[in-house]
């Protein structure tokens, strides 16, 4: 990606307004579509609107599942840190990905106002995976990302999704505690890996206790409902970890010396999330019926 590419795309990213967001957002993904160089590019269906999505396919011959990104905001599906790492490196460990566009995104509130259109968007990229015969997801998401993921997941139900991979989710305190992140933590019957930088943002870095502590009630609700059979047989279920843990859905892992971006950390980062997805979400069956 070339500075000139950069430059273009942050015009286009700060000439956004809610009344042209619509053309803005098609405009972006044109202009991410011309410079990509890695992936299919592709036009997804959602809300009577298309929105930009990159595919990129399993390397192996034996696909364990498959990925949905969401990038953080100010962000873009082609983004060098993080999310182009991630769709790029996955496939090669059996997770093919499909790192969608979201709705333009300006701080890490803003997912709140717009999260029917991400949740229609996310719909959208479920429908097309399962299209293509995987049916064993994993949503991802960064940042801003990992806040709507976790608000879709705690709302909606979709049996497709398997397991959920947080990377520097945040905490934003809000006057309804309902609609806090912990609070929808605690409604998420999934396996979940939050995943952080120790010199990532304050409300990430400082929020690990609390969103951990959040996810531990889910997580020991699910253990003692049996609503994770199918988990239950994985490898990380029997392990000495589990045993010490005494619940089986949540992990959190603090990548030392990593940044928001995880510049110069790509590698332990796909090494932590294939190793994680290997053993808690590898090749759950769905019925593409259901």
């Amino acid at each position: 990606m070339n500075i000139l590419f950069c430059l273009l795309f942050s015009m286009l990213t700060l000439a956004s307004t809610s009344h042209a967001a619509s053309n803005s957002d098609q405009a972006q993904g044109k202009l991410l579509e011309a410079g990509l160089e890695n992936g299919e590019p592709l036009w997804l269906d959602a809300d009577a609107s298309k929105f930009f999505a990159i595919f990129n396919a399993d390397q192996t011959g034996q696909p364990k599942g498959g990925i949905i990104l969401l990038h953080d905001a100010g962000s873009h599906p082609d983004k060098p840190e993080v999310i182009q790492p991630l769709r790029k490196k996955m496939p090669e460990h059996g997770w093919p990905t499909l790192a969608i566009h979201l709705p333009a995104l300006a701080n890490s509130a803003d997912y709140i106002d717009k999260q029917t259109q991400i949740n229609k968007r996310i719909d959208a990229a479920i429908t097309y995976m399962r299209n293509k015969g995987l049916n064993n997801l994993a949503l991802l998401g960064h940042g801003t990302g990992a806040m709507a993921a976790t608000a879709y997941l705690a709302d909606q139900k979709n049996d497709s999704i398997r397991a959920f991979v947080a990377v520097s989710l945040g905490v934003i305190e809000r006057e309804d505690k309902a609609e806090t992140i912990t609070s929808k933590l605690e409604k998420i019957s999934l396996p979940i890996l939050d995943i952080y930088g120790s010199q990532d943002l304050d409300h990430i870095a400082s929020t690990a206790k609390k969103r951990a502590l959040a996810a531990k009630i889910s997580s020991d609700a699910s253990t003692r409902q049996n609503r994770i059979n199918a988990f239950k047989r994985s490898a990380m279920a029997t392990s000495d970890t589990q045993n010490r843990l005494g619940y089986i859905l949540y992990r959190q892992i603090k990548i030392n010396g990593a940044s928001h971006d995880f510049s110069g950390a790509d590698q332990i980062l796909v090494k932590r999330i294939s190793g994680w997805l290997e053993h808690n979400a590898k090749g759950v069956a769905i019925s593409s019926s259901r």
